[in-house]
């Protein structure tokens, strides 16, 4: 069952309303019976019928349901879109009506089952159809019966939400489930099929509720109380047209039983612009999920409901879904990220759509997703990039027949979305952030191998922020933008080693942070370093006097001592080499 919730200013679909119809497979036909494609005269035989509403392609005015010739348009029943239809009970005394003196507004009606009268139409079938274009919603009716009348009263009752255990056959009292603001479509012509009087009613429930526009004041078109259906709203050309095949028999393409022939002034269609009547407002959402077809006894909408095509489920709306999705590289950084937008409609967890801010450091904030947005073009983009970050990239996914989303030619932080009724258009932004691991290694000839190993002490400097080794010889610095070149300073080394490179260049190559990912890599090593002396004490203390020199390995004089008695020559601080220290004793 569908469920729906309406606020003072849109209808909201808390449950999905279900397979509309199974897919129809449609035989080959020929053409419509009249070679022309008109099987409508508003007057008269001479066939006279009207190309599509403007924005849309649908041959509501043509009075059959082929497609060939294309004269009157190129979308007809039998390729309607979202198409729904109604299949009645078999015609005679298993056939089901609305019994007792049922009337429009009455919610608790009765359903018996019996022949129809033969004044009255006996109703076989029904079809819906919905689409959006050139950003208008646009809904599609046929009906067919058995018997030829000249004339016909037909409402098509489209409510927001089933009603249980409505089906066809259904027999005893039933509640209509009416909420505020569901839709009658009146249709009634006269005088042997002239072009049909089309007409719209919404279900009130108090003098102000609903409030809509094109639909006010609330007041009850027959009713003396609410509920009630209220005042009538009469179609125009500009918003609807309609016809009956008044002039020959046409071909149904439509199964069960098809192809079938349906004789003359047995098949009527109309088609409707919702949102130039009034109905589909563009800030406004309206679902839509279930319609049935009924007939009245006469043209007086206080007559007689008689016999019915039960409820189908549909999903005529005109709103849909937009979600952002915040991810970084390396996944999960706990980094916010700005964002602007033209979104409306309900948005969480930012009830804000115009500005939020997402963040990847939690599944709760990293998305903004938004219901109720209304059918129409939009813009999301993202601000100024969190220092070290750069984007990574934005894609879009787009569920719905028309929705799009795509990231914009110019500006790469711009989603460009394009939203169609019941659509949803995903949009995910991932922005990447790099890293430097710095590796200090130095030899340890206690550990007996003369490898190098893992120096911890040692301070490194990329970009004004220190470091020191820990015990495993590595710094790490992330919040790097990916691309650049950093400089990456050895600022001090632990006593016993000298600083063997005091700088280098390295160059971010790819996404990391220092918990995640694989940082830019670069290594040092440190020397470690001796202290050296050389003495000489002569035996007898002043009888010698003795020189001492220690050269490295270059001749190049790295400690001494003057003559005399005792004399120590000491060097400190020496990287690894050969060293050489001459001692002359002058007697």
């Amino acid at each position: 069952m569908s469920r729906f919730v309406r606020n003072p200013r849109r209808w909201l679909v808390l449950t999905a309303v279900g397979a509309v119809l199974a897919a129809f497979s449609f035989p080959p036909v020929g053409l419509a019976d009249l070679p022309g494609g008109c099987d409508f005269a508003p007057s008269g035989s001479t066939p006279s019928c009207l190309g599509p509403l403007p924005g849309s392609t649908f041959a509501g005015g043509d009075g059959n349901l082929l497609t060939a010739p294309t004269t009157f348009g190129t979308t007809d029943w039998e390729n309607a879109p979202n198409l729904a239809a109604g299949i009645d009970q078999p015609s005679g005394s298993t056939d089901n009506a609305f019994g007792q003196g049922t009337k429009e507004d009455d919610p608790a009606v009765t359903v018996v089952t019996g022949s129809i009268p033969p004044n009255k139409s006996d109703l076989i079938r029904f079809y819906a159809a919905f689409e959006f274009k050139t950003g208008s919603n646009f809904l599609y009716l046929a009906w067919e019966r058995t018997n030829v009348l000249g004339n016909a009263n037909m409402d098509f009752e489209i409510n927001q939400q089933a009603t249980s255990g409505f089906t066809g056959s259904t027999t005893g009292p039933i509640t209509l489930n009416r909420q505020p603001g569901d839709l009658l479509v009146t249709y009634d012509f006269a005088n042997g099929g002239g072009r049909p009087i089309l007409g719209l009613n919404r279900w009130l429930v108090s003098a102000s509720s609903p409030s809509v526009t094109g639909f006010t004041p609330n007041v009850c078109l027959s009713a003396n109380s609410f509920p009630c259906w209220g005042d009538h709203v009469t179609l125009n050309a500009g918003d609807s047209e309609g016809a009956v095949n008044n002039l020959d028999a046409v071909t149904d393409p439509i199964p069960p039983g098809n192809p079938r022939s349906v004789p003359a002034l047995t098949f009527g269609e109309t088609a409707i612009n919702l949102t130039a009547a009034g109905v589909f407002q563009p800030t406004v959402c309206n679902a839509l999920g279930s319609i049935y077809l009924k007939s009245r006894a006469s043209s007086s909408f206080t007559s007689e409901v008689k016999d019915f095509v039960a409820p189908v489920p549909v999903n005529i709306i005109n709103c849909g879904r937009v979600t952002i999705i915040k991810h970084t590289d390396p996944s999960g950084i706990n980094q916010a990220f700005n964002y602007t937008s033209g979104l409306s409609g309900t948005c969480s967890p930012d009830t804000t759509p115009g500005a939020f801010t997402l963040n990847d450091g939690s599944a709760s904030t990293n998305t903004e997703d938004c219901v109720d947005v209304p059918a129409n073009s939009y813009t999301v983009v993202e601000g100024s990039d969190p220092d070290g970050f750069t984007l990574e990239s934005l894609t879009c996914t787009a569920t719905g027949t028309g929705s799009s989303g795509s990231q914009d030619g110019a500006n790469a932080k711009q989603a460009n979305i394009t939203l169609t009724p019941g659509g949803h258009v995903t949009c995910t932004y991932v922005n990447k952030v790099g890293a430097i691991l710095v590796t200090k290694t130095a030899k340890n000839h206690n550990l007996g191998d003369g490898l190098q190993h893992p120096l911890a002490g040692v301070t490194f400097s990329v970009d004004g922020v220190s470091k020191t080794t820990g015990a495993n010889g590595q710094a790490c610095f992330d919040g790097l933008t990916i691309g650049t070149t950093h400089s990456v300073t050895e600022t001090s080394a632990p006593t016993g080693y000298a600083i063997d490179t005091t700088s280098k260049n390295v160059t971010v190559s790819g996404a990391a942070t220092c918990a995640n990912g694989t940082p830019t890599g670069v290594s040092f090593t440190d020397t470690p370093l001796t202290d050296i002396s050389a003495s000489a004490t002569s035996e007898v203390s002043g009888v010698t006097n003795s020189t001492i020199v220690c050269k490295d390995s270059n001749g190049t004089v790295v400690g001494s001592a003057a003559p005399g008695d005792p004399v120590t020559a000491s060097a400190v601080g020496l990287k690894p080499g050969t060293y050489t220290c001459t001692i002359v004793v002058d007697p």
